[in-house]
């Protein structure tokens, strides 16, 4: 199994060159598809020009073909036929719960645990939590949404044995610092990887690798 977990995309070259390496193909010959469902539950008041931009650096780094598997319009049987022909199944952002969500109502959890076989997996921010395991800790869930965790359905893909914090100490982000994942690790069993825009985690065949620069580590 390879996954890229990724915070923004193919946001260096770096990121996309080892992409490239995962697959065994030059990026000019890569297929990929991607999975755009979750940003849709961000409210009406928030920016999409992340969106614009990561889309952009895809079509900046992969000269195959690009294809986009709707997953609100497809039934589970078309939605494995379009993903088994790409090389990188690429699963954006948007909202965590709502993504584990979508997956789990369309079939899409189980294409994608059969997939993972032969495919390199690439999420980003959301769309790499998806693919580890759900944080656990009370307080994470209470402080950043304002939610207890009884309340969530545990529809995550659990690919991997951790999970990734995304944009780590990004601007937006400053006020989930260090003390604050310090709190989140006492409740928590597994690791996480913070990340910022330009790094990424690598899981190829049981190793893990790092992108840009070693991550924190809580």
């Amino acid at each position: 199994m390879k996954l890229v977990l990724a915070s923004q995309g193919f946001t260096t070259d770096e990121i996309a060159n080892k992409v490239a390496e995962l697959v065994g193909k030059e990026l000019k010959d890569i297929n990929i598809g991607i999975i755009n469902e979750s940003y849709v539950a961000k409210s009406e008041h928030s920016s999409k020009r992340w969106l614009i931009k990561e889309l952009s650096d895809i079509e900046k780094h992969i000269g195959g073909v690009i294809d986009f598997v709707n997953l609100r319009a497809y039934d589970e049987n078309e939605i494995e036929r379009r993903l088994s022909a790409a090389d990188v199944i690429y699963i954006v952002g948007g909202k965590q719960l709502v993504l584990g969500e979508l997956f789990k109502n369309t079939g899409t959890d189980k294409v994608l645990k059969k997939l993972a076989e032969s495919k390199v997996i690439m999420g980003t921010s959301a769309g790499s939590i998806v693919l580890g395991k759900l944080i656990e800790s009370r307080y994470y869930w209470k402080e950043r949404y304002g939610i207890n965790i009884d309340e969530i359905k545990n529809n995550e893909l659990e690919l991997v044995d951790f999970n990734i914090i995304p944009h780590y100490m990004r601007e937006d982000h400053l006020k989930w610092d260090e003390e604050f994942y310090k709190k989140v690790a006492e409740e928590n069993s597994f690791p996480l990887y913070a990340i910022t825009d330009t790094q990424a985690i690598i899981y190829n065949e049981g190793k893990i690798e790092f992108v840009g620069g070693e991550p924190v580590i809580y």
